[in-house]
Formats: C-alpha cells, structure tokens, sequence
C-alpha cells in the first residue's frame, strides 16, 4: 500500500531500472502531487533545473520545441514536469516528446496523463513513453481501500493513529482522500510523534471553533432548529469544506440504516461499538432507530450520497446549498417527531 500511495526513493527506482521517465495515470491529486513533489525535492538536491509544461489540444510544435532545445536549460540536467489533460494531441507533438526523452537520458520527465482511458494506454504514443518510464497510477482508493490508505498516509506524516481514529477519519471524510489528507496535515503540524485515538482527533479536528461538527450533529439529531441552523450558518462562513460534514453524516446513518434493517431490536451496546459508535452518538442513532422509516432512512442516505458527488464535482449543484437543505430537513423532521 505505501508503494502505491506514498512511494519512496523514486529517483533511486529510475535510475536502478536505468529509465528516465514517470508516468503518472489518474487525477486524484493526492498522489499525484505526492509523487511530483518528492521527485522535485530529489532532483532538486542534484541541482536539476525544473520545467513545467502542459501538453494539451491548444499547444502548437512551435512553442514546445523551444522549451526542450533551449541551450540554457540543457547545460544542467533537467527536471520535466509535462501535464496532458487529454484530448486530441498533435502527431508532430507526440513525435518530439520520444525524440527528446530517448536523446536526453540525463533528464527526467514527469508525464502526467490526467485523463487515463482505454485508448490512451493502448495508444503508440503512451507505450513508446512507457519503454523509458515506470508507472503509478493517481485513482481515488475504493471503499475497501480507504482505511488501509488513510493509514499509510498517517504514516507518511509520522502521525500514530489507532484503528478507530483511522476509521472515524475515513468516515469523517466520506471515502475523499484529498479531505482526509487535508485533516492529517493539520493534524501533523501540531500532534507529530503523538498518539492520537478518536476522542482526541474529534477535539483536534474541532479545535478552537465557536461550534464543531459533532455539535451539529448532536443539535441536529435532537431537532434543535435553530441551533442546526446556527451551527451550519457559522461552518460556512468559516469556509469547512462541506464534504467533511457530509462524513458525518454518512457515517451515523449508515450506521442507521444497518440497524434497522438487521431488524434486532433492542439495539446492544456491543452493536453499536462494532458500528464504531460511541458515546452520546448511540443515543441519536437510538433515537433516530425509532423516529425514522425505511423510506426516510434510504432517502437520507441517497441525498448523503448526492451531496459527496457535488463536493467532489461529478455532479452540479451548490454543496453548501444542498448539506444546508438536507441537515435542516433532518432537523425539522426529528423535531416533528419529538412532539
């Protein structure tokens, strides 16, 4: 899993393989950035010169072939950082990039196909790269995979999290790993070499906030209206990413929707403990056990699940529009049901 999603010692990879080429297919930008960054850092230390290029449908031979023939850039060894978003690239183009990266192995060049599809690495082009190249691929980890990764990047910034904080932060972060990564930065600036177990990264996550997430919950799950609408009034002023209020959410209700179609009732304590929820959280879920249909409940989860497409921009809509709607409507619906 660390090779995959913090590889180490990439220039010592290349030049053992005597390669001068990465290849880096996907646009999950955790990894990417990752692998870019550490190859710079590397490079760098040798004194490589660095270049930036993007290679898309727009760019014509005459402003490329400058950049790899330029006399200044090859007196030292040289870093190519070349971007491809996808789309239709010029032969001519597709030429000069083997030419220059079979002619040149002193430098090292960085292909980042952005948009990995079928055709792409079937291509001639891409298997003519990839003679001179090793590859990684940059995907969103699956359901299955989210742990483990959160995990190996915890590692990565010296961060010691127990099972059931790596398993809270992955819900928390509904399966996204650039919002997880987000929370592990911060979390490495001021808890480095520490300990960290659920109750301490729920304190860290909401340090020094007029509310935190798990109050909005709470307000929200009791029917309190006016402070759900408080709470959610205030996050987006703050600018929290929205997608880490839908973990939350995401999180309680399929915790909820287990249980209520496990059809055992009462709800053991030793249930919700395998369910990773804890503490006063038993009592929404308890609570919302009794309160909510079937339809509720499914409806609950597939707007939670809406809202995760809007935030990570693979469907339209305004994220802050929608999380309002949705916590707002849960919060009225459970105080309906109090009366």
């Amino acid at each position: 899993m660390e090779a995959i999603y913090a590889p180490k010692d990439i220039l010592n990879k290349l030049q053992d393989s005597r390669k001068n080429s990465l290849i880096i297919l996907g646009d999950e930008p955790v990894i990417s950035n990752h692998i870019k960054e550490h190859i710079k850092a590397s490079t760098k230390i040798n004194h490589f010169e660095y270049q930036s290029i993007t290679i898309d449908t727009s760019l014509k031979i005459e402003k490329l072939k400058p950049i790899f023939e330029n006399n200044s850039l090859f007196s030292n060894k040289t870093l190519f950082n070349i971007n491809i978003p996808g789309g239709r690239i010029a032969e001519e183009i597709k030429k000069l990039t083997v030419k220059i990266i079979s002619e040149n192995i002193e430098d090292i060049f960085i292909f980042h196909f952005q948009n990995s599809t079928k055709d792409l690495v079937k291509s001639a082009w891409f298997n003519k790269i990839k003679k001179y190249a090793i590859q990684f691929d940059a995907k969103e980890p699956s359901v299955n995979q989210i742990e483990n990764v959160v995990k190996t990047r915890a590692n990565y910034h010296k961060l010691d999290l127990n099972n059931e904080s790596i398993s809270l932060l992955s819900n928390l972060s509904l399966g996204n790993l650039l919002a997880a990564e987000n929370e592990l930065i911060k979390l490495s600036l001021i808890e480095n070499n520490k300990s960290i177990d659920a109750k301490k990264l729920i304190s860290l996550i909401s340090n020094g906030s007029k509310f935190d997430s798990f109050e909005l919950l709470d307000y929200c799950m009791k029917g309190n209206i006016k402070k759900t609408n408080q709470a959610l009034s205030y996050f987006e002023e703050e600018g929290m990413e929205p997608i880490i209020l839908n973990g939350i959410f995401s999180w309680i209700f399929n915790a909820i929707s287990k249980l209520k179609f496990s059809m055992i009732m009462p709800v053991s304590n030793k249930k919700l403990m395998e369910l990773k929820i804890f503490g006063s959280s038993q009592e929404y879920v308890i609570n919302a056990l009794n309160k909510l249909t079937v339809k509720q409940i499914d409806a609950s989860l597939i707007k939670i699940k809406e809202i995760d497409l809007i935030c990570k921009g693979l469907r339209t809509g305004d994220p802050w529009l929608e999380i309002n709607r949705f916590v707002f409507g849960i919060s009225r619906l459970l105080n309906k049901k109090s009366e």
